[in-house]
This record gives C-alpha cells, structure tokens and sequence, in this order.
C-alpha cells in the first residue's frame, strides 16, 4: 500500500516538473484552499476528488520553515488549537490508510504545513518515507506501509 503526499503548487509556476497522471485511479483527497484543489485537478484530471476542511492545515499567524514546531511549543492567541488540529491529523491519516487499502494507493494534496504533520503520524505507525523533510510546492512524497 502506497500513500503519497503532494505540496500544492502555485498555479503561475506550472505543474513544477510534475507529470499529470491521466486516467482512472483512486480517490484524491483534497484540502479545500484553491491552490490544493486546481493542482489536484491538474495533477490528476480524471479522477475524483474528495475535499473536506478535514484535510487543511492549522489555522495559525506563523509562517515559515519554523512554524510548525513554534505552533506546537506555544500557539499564539487566535491559532487553532492544537488538539483540535491533532484529531484531523489523526482522522485523516484514518482515511488515507482507508483508501490505500481498498484501492492499493491513496494521494492527499494539501499545505506542506499539514503535509509534515501527516508525515510524522504515518511514521508513527509503520508507514516509511521522509519525517522531518520539510515539503516545497510541488514535492511529492511516498509512504509505504512495513510490517
């Protein structure tokens, strides 16, 4: 079983290398903010696409390759909890793990933010590929479940 994870890419910089995948597939599960969902569209044009506000990143004022960790040592007034965010992390990794296994793979587009959260929980249950590798618009990571 395959999970990839793909950074949104900004509509003005293309499909930044990447190879549309045409025809039919699994479910692409998508975050709802615009760039996630027309890179879904490009990246994977025949596919259905499921977007819930269950795959988006944490509200939060940082920004940057710090602002993860900073979020979680100390929100700042006015971000999401951390729990709250923790619990989509966990229900989404839920259903990814869902997909992947009636249909042998399963993709999330979303906020590199949200990406490595995902990352770190897959980790945390026996899938591999990259932890603590911070995601750049476009990247792709794949995750393979070991027993």
């Amino acid at each position: 079983m395959i999970i990839r994870l793909v950074a949104a890419i900004p509509l003005e910089s293309g499909l930044a290398g990447l190879k549309p995948e045409v025809g039919p597939g699994s479910v692409v599960l998508c975050s709802p903010q615009p760039l996630a969902v027309a890179t879904a569209q490009r990246l994977y044009p025949d596919r259905r696409i499921e977007v819930k506000n269950l795959y988006q990143a944490p509200h939060t004022a940082r920004r940057g390759p710090l602002a993860l960790w900073l979020w979680l040592w100390r929100p700042l007034a006015g971000d999401e909890a951390v729990e709250t965010a923790r619990r989509r992390v966990v229900d989404s990794v839920i259903r990814l793990v869902q997909v992947a296994k009636e249909q042998q793979e399963a993709t999330l587009v979303g906020d590199p933010l949200f990406l490595r959260l995902l990352a770190l929980k897959l980790n945390s249950i026996g899938y591999r590929g990259p932890m603590f590798a911070g995601f750049k618009a476009g990247q792709t990571a794949q995750y393979r479940y070991t027993v």
